[in-house]
């Protein structure tokens, strides 16, 4: 089983505890620590390589047109190069006031999505909520309705969004929870470790839910819940 069936459909939670029975170490780090905001209320986990990318939106460039439009061209064309390999596009608002202006919304969805990309994680603002092409992965840090100052200042280069420091090809899932970097030394075993806390979880949820849960069954559930 690849990597991205393991996670189809699982949840960021999951992820993360199947990622601290690998790695103790790992407990309160490698996910983001601030409210996202989802672009539908049915967003389904997605998975991807980072890509990533900054902009300011709270402020206007100081470059010419040209530059700035080569710079946007220069960053489709990164896109098309990651072009066969599931990539999530991790943009950091890096300006003084960030999700101040937008560029997500449905006409950079459209583009990422046709150019292969599965979602994308930002920190800056998402609208045209309800009008996006289905099947692409958003998660934003707020809903504003203008597009502000928002312009591409650099991208494969190392980011933060909400709390996470992503780098260029780090392997990331999200979902309505947050965003997840999973290390590459964990890749092989995770799948088995997120069957391993599924079962876990679901022993002790059958427990909870059995009639006549009383104290000592909590006990002995959750003593079997322990069990690394």
């Amino acid at each position: 089983m690849s990597i991205f069936e393991a996670l189809a459909g699982v949840d960021t939670g999951t992820v993360c505890n199947a990622m601290i029975v690998l790695d103790p170490s790992l407990r309160g780090k490698n996910y983001t620590l601030d409210a996202v905001v989802p672009a539908s209320a049915d967003l389904q986990p997605f998975t991807g390589y980072a890509l990533t990318a900054k902009i300011v939106s709270s402020a206007p460039s100081k470059d010419s047109h040209d530059t700035m439009l080569a710079r946007r061209f220069a960053y489709y064309r990164y896109l098309e190069q990651a072009r066969g390999r599931p990539s999530v596009v991790v943009m950091e608002d890096c300006g003084e006031r960030r999700g101040m202006g937008c560029i997500w919304g449905e006409i950079q969805v459209s583009i990422h999505k046709g150019m292969g990309i599965v979602g994308a994680v930002t920190n800056g603002a998402i609208r045209d909520i309800g009008s996006m092409p289905a099947g692409f992965g958003l998660l934003g840090g707020n809903v504003c309705p203008g597009s502000g100052f928002a312009h591409l200042v650099a991208f494969d280069t190392p980011v933060s969004v909400f709390g996470l420091p992503v780098s260029p090809g780090d392997l990331v899932h999200a979902d309505r929870h947050g965003c997840v970097v999973i290390p590459a030394a964990l890749v092989d075993a995770l799948p088995a470790a997120i069957a391993r806390v599924a079962q876990r979880e679901s022993t002790l949820m059958a427990a909870l839910e059995a009639p006549g849960l009383d104290y000592d069954k909590l006990v002995a559930a959750w003593k079997v819940f322990e069990v690394k």
